[in-house]
Formats: structure tokens, C-alpha cells, sequence
């Protein structure tokens, strides 16, 4: 089973980017069946990673959801 599975993490991230490159999809570690931290704690560390990475000068919008319910939780704009 992998690390960052897409059916049962809790959070989505999307990141989208300028015209012509690829959005970032991103799955969080913690799993609807263990909810050991606070879905903001999670966006938090999910943003700081994102923050350290060299294709964060092509992200334009940032949007975290519930994987489960697909309900949009938080949006940062650049």
C-alpha cells in the first residue's frame, strides 16, 4: 500500500499553476481513520512543503479539500 494514497487521505491539496504547466496534486499522510491532527494543521504543513519547492513561482491558486467529501476547506491566491 503506498504512503500517500488517494482514497483514503483526508486531505486534497490542488495547486494550479500558469497556462502551459502541469498542476500539483497532492494527497496528505493522515487517513480518515486516524484524525490526529486538525485539518488546518495538516494544510498548514502541506503548504510550508509546497512553499520549499522550485515550482512554487508557477502556482497561481491553492485549494485544499475534503478527499472524502470533496468540500472546499481553504483557497490562497498569489
Amino acid at each position: 500500500m503506498p504512503v500517500f494514497d488517494r482514497d483514503t487521505a483526508r486531505i486534497k491539496m490542488v495547486a494550479l499553476t500558469k497556462p502551459g504547466k502541469p498542476n500539483i496534486t497532492w494527497y496528505s499522510l493522515d487517513k480518515y481513520t486516524n484524525k490526529s491532527k486538525a485539518d488546518s494543521d495538516i494544510i498548514t504543513g502541506m503548504m510550508r512543503r509546497l512553499k520549499e519547492k522550485p515550482s512554487i513561482a508557477d502556482v497561481q491558486v491553492v485549494q485544499f479539500y475534503d478527499n472524502k467529501t470533496k468540500e472546499l476547506l481553504e483557497e490562497y491566491r498569489a
